[in-house]
């Protein structure tokens, strides 16, 4: 199944949901759409499995990210997504991106490495990177950067 759309990009700080949500979401890679896009993927008469993941991508310097969906509650034409996922493709509020339907590979290992020591002085660090990976983010994208709310 191929989906493709333009759309406006916000952070959560710019959406009406309520700051328990906004809180719960601003440290994953979780999006908000609009009702049109799951109505526009159901129209074809194709199935789809769920998760469902889209690539942003930042038409102007092509860099993107892979996120998953958290629900289908975003105002018509505009995505919610984390602001530090919009800074890190380097867009702005309120930008047009695209977004594409994709079927990323599955892993089976990931590398990481901590920007600060404080996540090494934990007491079980393997543990709360799975525990925080397991609610927090549903796909990776290689090379980039998470933020973990712990």
């Amino acid at each position: 199944m191929e989906y493709s759309t333009d759309i406006s990009c916000f952070s959560y700080a710019c959406s009406s949901c309520g700051e328990e949500l906004v809180n719960k979401l601003k440290h994953t890679n979780k999006l908000l759409l609009p009702q049109s896009v799951l109505y526009s993927l159901q129209e074809d008469g194709e199935e789809f499995e769920s998760p469902l993941f889209f690539k942003l991508k930042n038409k102007s310097n092509e860099f993107y990210q892979v996120c998953g969906v958290h629900e289908f509650s975003a105002p018509p034409g505009v995505i919610h997504a984390p602001y530090y996922v919009m800074n890190t493709l380097g867009i702005s509020e309120g930008e047009t991106i695209n977004i594409e339907l994709v079927n990323p590979p599955e892993g089976n290992f990931i590398k990481i490495r901590p920007h600060k020591t404080e996540f090494i002085e934990l007491t079980n660090p393997k543990a709360v990177m799975e525990q925080i990976l397991s609610r927090d983010y549903q796909v990776l994208t290689e090379g980039h950067t998470i933020q973990l709310n712990y």
